[in-house]
């Protein structure tokens, strides 16, 4: 899942980026961007985010089995 839109208008002087859902702008670069680079910034700040999400899960996926004193050692 992605929460960038993939839409790219090449008539814009400055990429822009928005949130998927929303459209809400959530940053522009100041730099000219064609297509292929683009599409590689976008998909770096896609791995990221959901290198986040995966790591917010696993943590607090820990704090529960801590909470419900599960150690996990059976």
């Amino acid at each position: 899942m992605s929460i960038i839109s993939r839409r790219f208008d090449k008539k814009k002087r400055v990429p822009v980026f928005r949130h998927a859902e929303s459209g809400k702008i959530l940053y522009r670069l100041d730099a000219r961007l064609e297509r292929d680079d683009w599409e590689t910034v976008q998909s770096m700040i896609s791995l990221v985010y959901n290198a986040g999400v995966a790591a917010g899960s696993e943590q607090r996926a820990a704090e529960i089995r801590e909470a419900l004193g599960y150690s996990g050692t059976g």
